[in-house]
C-alpha cells in the first residue's frame, strides 16, 4: 500500500512540475524579440567622393553609430532628385531621424517635411529653410575666413612690407559665399590698410587644373599669400604654392602637410562635430526645430594652429611671429565669447 501511494505522490509532484512549464513567468526577462528596436538615422548627402565637407561627416557618423548604437543608413544621391526619391525610401524604411547634408537637398527635405512631418526629425545641414518641421544648422564661416585674414596680412608684411597684393582661388562667387572672401580681406586689411585683392573662381568642386593655373596668374601679380577655397582644386593651388613658394591655406578640414611647407593654415568647418551634436541631441531627447548658425563657439569653425592643433604647425611658427599668433588666438577668443562678432554686407558687384 505505501509503494501504491509513493507513485501517486511522484506522478502528482510530475504534474505541477509540467503544468509549471508550462506557464509564463512574466518576471522573467523579455527575449530578444520583444528587446527595443535600435534608433535608425539616415546620412543623406551628394556623392561623397574625396569632399572633405562630406567625408568628415560622414566618418563622424560612422564613428557615432558604433559608439552610441543607432543603425545608421548611408545615402549618397547623384542629383538633386534623388534627394527626394531616397529620403522617401528612408522614411519607408523607418529612419527615426534624417540628416541631408547641403543645399542641394533643401527643397526636398522640405517637401518630405510637410508630407510626413510626424513620421521622424529632419535637420539640414549648411543650408536654411522657413520650415516648423525642419532643424537648420549654418555656419559663420566669416569667423574663421577673418582668422585666415589676420595670418595673411602678416605672413606677407613679414616676407615684405612692401607687398600688398593678396589672392583668392575659391569655387563660386555669389552671397553664400562671399562671407568667405569678406571675413578673409577684412582680416587682411586690419593689418595692412593698403592691401589689393585679386579674387578668381573655378566653377567647380574638383578643377586642380583650373586652380592652379589661376595661382599662378596670382604669383605673377606678386601675391605672398593665396587662400585656397577651392575644394577638390586645393592641390592645384598648393602645387602652384611649391613651384613659386607663395604661402597659401586650404578649407574645411586641416590640410598642413609635411610635404609642403607653403600651406601655413587652414580654415575650418568641422561637419564631423557638427553631426555628433546633432545625433547626442537626437538621442538625449533635446533636439529642437530652431534654426541655428554656429561657428568658433560651437566648437566647428576656426583655424588651423589656432583654435585647433595643426598638424604641421612648422609653416605657421615660421611665417608669423610668436606674439602674432597669440593676437590671432585673441580674436578667435572674442568670436568665441561673443565680444567681437562679424556680420557679412550683401556683395557689391
Amino acid at each position: 500500500m505505501k509503494k501504491v501511494m509513493a507513485l501517486l505522490l511522484a506522478a502528482v509532484m510530475c504534474l505541477g512540475v509540467l503544468t509549471g512549464c508550462g506557464k509564463k513567468d512574466d518576471s522573467a526577462p523579455s527575449t530578444n524579440s520583444d528587446a527595443e528596436e535600435k534608433p535608425k538615422v539616415a546620412f543623406v548627402s551628394e556623392k561623397v567622393g574625396t569632399m572633405a565637407f562630406l567625408v568628415q561627416a560622414r566618418d563622424a557618423m560612422e564613428k557615432k553609430a558604433e559608439e552610441l548604437g543607432f543603425e545608421l543608413m548611408k545615402v549618397e544621391c547623384a542629383d538633386t532628385d534623388a534627394f527626394d526619391s531616397n529620403m522617401r525610401a528612408a522614411i519607408e524604411e523607418g529612419a527615426d531621424l534624417i540628416i541631408c547634408m547641403g543645399g542641394q537637398g533643401s527643397q526636398a527635405i522640405n517637401a518630405i517635411a510637410n508630407e510626413f512631418p510626424d513620421k521622424c526629425k529632419y535637420v539640414l545641414v549648411d543650408d536654411e529653410i522657413d520650415n516648423d518641421n525642419v532643424k537648420c544648422i549654418s555656419y559663420k564661416e566669416q569667423e574663421g575666413a577673418y582668422l585666415i585674414g589676420l595670418i595673411a596680412g602678416y605672413a606677407t608684411q613679414n616676407k615684405d612690407a612692401n607687398v600688398h597684393e593678396y589672392g583668392m582661388v575659391h569655387v563660386s562667387q555669389g552671397q553664400s559665399s562671399y562671407k568667405w572672401r569678406y571675413a578673409y580681406m577684412e582680416g587682411i586689411k586690419s593689418i595692412d590698410p593698403d592691401a589689393n585683392f585679386t579674387a578668381n573662381f573655378v566653377g567647380s568642386y574638383s578643377d586642380p587644373g583650373k586652380a592652379k593655373e589661376f595661382a599662378l596668374q596670382q604669383a605673377t601679380k606678386g601675391c605672398v599669400f593665396i587662400n585656397s577655397a577651392a575644394a577638390g582644386g586645393d592641390s592645384g593651388t598648393f602645387e602652384a604654392a611649391k613651384e613659386k613658394g607663395f604661402y597659401t591655406s586650404g578649407q574645411d578640414v586641416d590640410l598642413t602637410s609635411t610635404d609642403n611647407e607653403f600651406i601655413i593654415t587652414s580654415q575650418l568647418k568641422n561637419t564631423g562635430k557638427t553631426c555628433e551634436l546633432i545625433v547626442e541631441s537626437f538621442l538625449d531627447g533635446s533636439l529642437n526645430t530652431t534654426n541655428e548658425t554656429w561657428g568658433i563657439k560651437e566648437g566647428v569653425i576656426g583655424a588651423a594652429g589656432i583654435t585647433a592643433d595643426a598638424i604641421n604647425p612648422a609653416p605657421l611658427e615660421n611665417a608669423l611671429t610668436a606674439e602674432q599668433i597669440q593676437n590671432v588666438k585673441d580674436v578667435a577668443k572674442e568670436f568665441e565669447s561673443g565680444a567681437r562678432t562679424l556680420e557679412v554686407p550683401m556683395e557689391q558687384n
